[in-house]
């Protein structure tokens, strides 16, 4: 017992892993126009612990987590969603998906603030997500263009236009950036520097047996 709590003292209570194998120093904490919202599977919160959904979060300071599978009552998210000066939209693939930055993306946000929910999950889970929450089905839908596969190295992705949480962020925020619509400078290539950094430092300890192990 002893032992179990000294190990669950160790843990970091932000991205879930042990301190000596914490993610939290990847980080570079940048501000947005945009405002993200990650609605994480608890599973991931949980379990996953090569997930990127954490360090999103603490990488991009106007955002936050919330935790579940059915959305259609939580009270936090309703509030969210029912902002006057956001106009919330769905990170997800479907039909008639707004292109981030495009000249209908420009339209529909007016002169509110975009407001971005990210599902953290696999797909599986994302879309049990969407079944149980009728209010987020019912939001428009944001895309942007795939122009390469994921470099989340060290997780398998089912399908090649499948990114990590991380991935996701980045990808769209420089669409946002890249149409002048976010003013980032650059910014946000920080995201990329911290899932390079997180899979080279996995597969380190995947391959030399004297480092501290990666499933801690």
């Amino acid at each position: 017992m002893i032992e179990t709590f000294e190990r669950r003292r160790e843990l970091c209570l932000t991205c879930n892993r042990s301190q000596a194998t914490c993610f939290c120093k990847y980080t570079q904490p940048f501000e947005t126009r945009t405002r993200f919202v990650i609605l994480m599977h608890p599973r991931e919160f949980k379990r996953q612990r090569t997930g990127t959904g954490r360090v999103t979060r603490l990488s991009l300071i106007n955002s936050e987590i919330l935790v579940g599978v059915d959305f259609s009552q939580h009270e936090r998210l309703t509030a969210i969603l029912q902002s006057a000066t956001h106009l919330p939209m769905l990170l997800y693939p479907g039909e008639k998906t707004l292109e981030a930055g495009s000249e209908s993306f420009r339209q529909a946000v007016g002169d509110k603030i975009p407001l971005v929910i990210i599902l953290d999950a696999t797909w599986a889970s994302a879309r049990k997500m969407l079944r149980s929450s009728p209010n987020l089905a019912v939001l428009p839908r944001v895309s942007f263009a795939l122009t390469s596969t994921s470099r989340f190295a060290i997780k398998h992705q089912p399908r090649d236009f499948c990114l990590s949480t991380i991935e996701a962020a980045y990808r769209t925020l420089d669409a946002l950036d890249t149409s002048g619509f976010e003013n980032l400078h650059g910014r946000h290539n920080a995201l990329m520097h911290t899932l390079d950094q997180i899979v080279e430092f996995q597969l380190q300890c995947a391959a030399d047996p004297n480092l501290v192990s990666h499933r801690i």
